[in-house]
């Protein structure tokens, strides 16, 4: 069985409303909450919040003036109704309720993980990829496109110790530790398997 762990998950959530986000960053800097805002470069106010647990990162947040927020950083599932109260309440505080009824949306899983093999001849496979990407100059891993379907791949980073980072992971937060699973073990059985030195 592939060991793996997820480092970062991002959602997104649309609430059906309009957010004044210039007004919104400025009272922000009052009270001392961490934003960032340059309409001239990014149409979004990134909004920086705490962890509870100060050993963890702080989670990111993207406000778009259209509803639109993305929360990344997040390392379990779960966290995500934290987070949401988090932002209902800073937002609360500024007389903008935000509704109960909103659209969520799971953009993207990152995990780390280690196949079952330590010596993996990523060079043979660098040859026999056509789509794999490879400087051992810049990253010493190989970066292999995996699809799961016509439209929807994954990318493995893949050192020749066997450890990987993967991106891309999206699918129904119900049984997704279980699509996880089928995903880094096919890939291990149908690819991984046949570059162990």
């Amino acid at each position: 069985m592939v060991e793996w762990k997820i480092t970062n998950i991002v959602f997104t959530i649309k609430f059906n409303t309009n957010f004044f986000i210039d007004k919104l960053a400025s009272l922000l800097t009052e009270d001392g909450i961490l934003v960032d805002y340059d309409p001239d470069n990014f149409p979004a106010l990134i909004i920086t919040l705490e962890n509870d647990n100060k050993e963890e990162k702080p989670r990111k947040i993207t406000v778009f003036r259209t509803g639109v927020i993305n929360i990344y950083g997040l390392k379990k599932l779960d966290e995500i109704n934290n987070i949401i109260d988090k932002i209902k309440k800073i937002f609360n505080k500024y007389n903008i309720n935000l509704p109960n009824d909103y659209e969520i949306k799971l953009n993207n899983i990152v995990i780390n993980g280690k196949f079952d093999y330590n010596n993996i001849d990523i060079e043979k496979m660098y040859n026999d990829f056509v789509d794999a990407k490879y400087d051992p100059g810049q990253f010493p891993a190989i970066s292999i496109p995996y699809y799961i379907s016509e439209n929807y791949k994954i990318n493995f980073n893949i050192f020749k110790e066997g450890i990987f980072i993967c991106a891309g992971i999206k699918g129904d937060l119900n049984n997704i530790n279980q699509y996880i699973n089928n995903i880094v073990n096919t890939f291990q059985e149908n690819i991984i398997k046949k570059y162990v030195k």
